[in-house]
């Protein structure tokens, strides 16, 4: 986890489970529409997700529980 100055925190999650650029548009989509989440990037070849977001509206536990809504399991990478 990383944080920058303005609070805002980036944590890089493994995501085994996506395989295709619909798994990575998917979660892109789920995770932009989280309130707090500012930038979302998908690394589809090494199954990680990078999301920053304000750790004052958001947790790391909400990040990974809206990817499991969406089907994916997520752990720290």
């Amino acid at each position: 986890m990383t944080a920058q100055p303005n609070s805002d925190v980036t944590v890089t999650l493994d995501v085994p489970g996506m395989v295709c650029d619909g798994c990575a548009e998917k979660i892109r989509g789920a995770l932009t529409q989280i309130h707090g989440v500012h930038k979302v990037k998908t690394k589809l070849w090494q199954k990680q997700v990078q999301v920053t977001f304000k750790k004052e509206t958001v947790s790391e536990k909400a990040i990974v529980h809206a990817l499991s809504q969406q089907g994916f399991d997520a752990a720290a990478a």
